[in-house]
């Protein structure tokens, strides 16, 4: 069995070569007395006759079904075979890989690794059949490895090289994922403040004795460089983007402003709540709802529907009810109709109306398929659809009471409401919820029960059968590409994490770690930092943070809702209460560990305020055992510390051996009390 265009077929084998139900002579007669509906003729050897199996004889097509019982699902699984599985863990791979790649790589490296999946299996087949054959032809294998990979490329338009496609393949068979990246992907030839750079221009910036400008860090720093051996900067601005980098800042903001000033731009803030106690051508158009309903004030009343049909098969794939068509309703029925296909299609025509500018004007027309082509209204082009409306109406609206008719300018009796009937038993109308659950019901007939006026194959099976080299499969990427939204507007992130306004409706966000908690190395590294938001418009649960760079918006970090907690103690939960308890702590142990680190930097540089007769302020929102228990898991490596500043590089031993081995200010203090007068001399001379 095959298919001919839309028309189902039985082969000529089938019937009189290998089947045997008819004799050559008896086909030939029936095929003249027109018995038999010859739909493509043989024409010699490679080539044989297609038979129309809805014109076969009742006897002949039993006799056919009996003999071969499974040749329906046999040529649905032959239509259905060459299409490449997706890889759920390919697409989670490379969108966590570090140095992060940009949207578009993604889709593209998940796209090559799901054909270099498909040619492992194909390898690992033909192996086998050779094995069972009883011989091993390695030249043929790699040969049908190459040749499935060039018909992916057909169909899909991966970028798999080649000419060095057996390297490739054998590197993804042995790494993995990571053998798709591309070796410059994050190159960091061209970073300008290296390690040593920026331990020099932290120290600038945090020195208390002397306090130096952004400009004076400018003159200072080249003056030690070369001292250092360093590279000179030229020009001051290079010197202001780093310490300004948002993941820089916290790293000398308490030690210039204080910790106070720290805590208040960095230290994370809980949100408080006032006391309260209670597929080739997908046809989308909007039209009248054909049945009436009772609004709330019990009136007779009509709604709109966004349909949106797949061309092919006349299956409806996707809508939304609702009183006018808009750029919303269209994005609801056209996500519906892709998350029922599993594809995206090639084309789309729609009419040229407000909500179809509104979305084209977003890209969203763009993002969803190949091509876009919007139509005039009534213009021939979109009769198609309007045609199938017309037979959906007229076979599974009709049979409905409340029916309203069809067109308003329809001739047939047949085709027009009983009005007066409506009207008495308006009483009995259903209600909007009533009337969306009984559409439902009507699409699903239309769907699934409903055959094809061509083919006589139900709509929905029709389509499944179908296959479309141009639609490719969707996955998680292509949903986000396609279906999330991005915020107009860039969003800083603040300690108060992140706020903005969608449709005129606050949302507040923040990003947490496994613990529950503020993701305080994530939150240090990026607050004051802008980001563009990508969200879910029907899920709001999580949204995503993508940094927009000189090689595109790249992946930063999810948030979900900010966690909110009772302002009054009577209302508050326990969950709140140990909500709010933990954060304090972890707010105080983060305070601690800055300080600490602080503190180890500048008695390392010998810039600390204990070294020139002075002290370093402690945290006052901590208290002396506190800050002194902080210090004893610090120094045992056991606080937490979400900030690093850069190590100093490895000195030579000569060096080593002249410097005294302090490693807190407590030590240092400590040791100078026990000198003796004469060392001190000896020290200073």
């Amino acid at each position: 069995m095959e298919m001919y265009g839309k028309i189902r077929c039985v082969t000529f084998p089938e019937l009189v070569s290998r089947g045997r139900i008819l004799s050559k002579p008896n086909y030939d007669k029936k095929v003249r007395e027109g018995k038999l509906r010859v739909v493509r003729p043989g024409k010699g050897a490679g080539s044989y006759a297609l038979i129309d199996y809805t014109s076969l004889p009742t006897l002949i097509r039993e006799a056919y079904d009996r003999l071969y019982p499974n040749a329906l699902e046999e040529m649905k699984e032959q239509l259905t075979s060459n299409i490449i599985r997706s890889d759920s863990k390919a697409v989670e791979f490379y969108k966590t890989y570090r140095p992060a790649i940009s949207l578009d790589r993604q889709a593209e490296y998940v796209l090559n690794a799901e054909v270099m999946n498909e040619l492992i299996r194909v390898e690992k087949e033909t192996r086998a059949l050779h094995s069972k054959c009883g011989y091993s032809r390695k030249s043929i294998v790699w040969e049908t490895v190459q040749g499935t990979c060039e018909k992916l490329r057909e169909r899909y338009g991966h970028t798999l090289p080649a000419t060095r496609l057996r390297e490739k393949f054998n590197a993804y068979k042995k790494a993995g994922y990571i053998a798709l990246v591309n070796k410059n992907t994050g190159n960091q030839a061209a970073r300008v403040v290296v390690p040593e750079v920026a331990r020099l221009l932290l120290k600038l910036r945090r020195s208390i004795v002397p306090r130096y400008t952004e400009a004076q860090i400018f003159d200072e720093y080249n003056r030690q460089a070369v001292e250092r051996g360093l590279n000179i900067i030229k020009s001051p601005t290079t010197i202001k983007n780093y310490l300004n980098d948002p993941a820089v800042m916290p790293m000398w903001y308490a030690a210039v402003y204080g910790m106070q000033k720290w805590k208040a731009k960095y230290a994370s803030l809980m949100k408080t709540s006032l006391p309260q106690m209670r597929d080739a051508l997908w046809y989308g158009d909007g039209t009248k709802l054909n049945l009436y309903y009772k609004n709330e004030q019990g009136k007779m009343c009509t709604t709109s529907v966004y349909e949106v049909m797949d061309a092919y098969s006349e299956t409806l794939l996707g809508y939304d009810i609702s009183p006018n068509e808009n750029f919303d309703s269209q994005y609801r029925a056209y996500r519906m109709a892709v998350e029922v296909s599993g594809s995206r299609p090639y084309e789309i025509v729609t009419d040229n109306q407000g909500g179809h500018k509104k979305g084209d004007a977003a890209g969203f027309f763009q993002r969803l398929t190949i091509l876009h082509r919007p139509t005039m209204p009534y213009n021939g082009q979109s009769k198609t659809i309007e045609n199938a409306f017309y037979r959906f109406q007229a076979q599974v609206l009709h049979a409905i009471w409340h029916f309203t008719g069809q067109n308003v300018n329809t001739k047939k009796l047949n085709s027009k409401p009983n009005l007066e009937f409506i009207e008495e038993n308006a009483y009995a109308l259903p209600t909007l919820e009533e009337l969306k659950a009984i559409y439902k019901e009507c699409r699903n007939r239309w769907n699934n029960e409903e055959k094809h006026f061509a083919t006589g194959i139900p709509h929905m099976e029709m389509y499944r059968m179908s296959e479309n080299p141009g639609a490719v499969p969707v996955n998680e990427i292509d949903m986000m590409q396609m279906f999330w939204l991005c915020h107009p507007k860039a969003v800083t992130y603040t300690n108060y994490g992140l706020r903005f306004e969608i449709d005129k409706k606050q949302y507040h966000y923040d990003v947490y770690a496994t613990d529950g908690l503020r993701d305080e190395a994530w939150a240090l590294r990026n607050t004051g930092r802008e980001f563009t938001v990508m969200y879910d418009p029907m899920d709001m649960t999580r949204v995503e943070l993508w940094r927009n760079t000189a090689t595109g918006a790249k992946y930063s970090a999810t948030a979900t809702p900010k966690v909110s907690v009772s302002r009054a103690t009577q209302e508050r939960t326990p969950e709140e209460s140990g909500f709010m308890r933990r954060t304090i702590e972890r707010n105080k142990e983060t305070m601690a560990a800055i300080q600490l680190e602080g503190e180890r930097f500048d008695l390392d540089e010998r810039i600390a305020a204990e070294l020139f007769g002075l002290s370093t302020p402690k945290p006052k929102n901590l208290s002396r055992k506190k800050m002194d228990e902080c210090r004893e898991r610090y120094d045992h490596g056991k606080l937490s510390v979400p900030l690093s500043l850069p190590e100093k590089r490895k000195q030579e031993e000569t060096e080593i051996d002249n410097e005294a081995d302090y490693s807190t200010v407590g030590e240092y203090t400590k040791a100078l009390s026990n000198m003796t007068l004469d060392e001190l001399a000896l020290d200073r001379f």
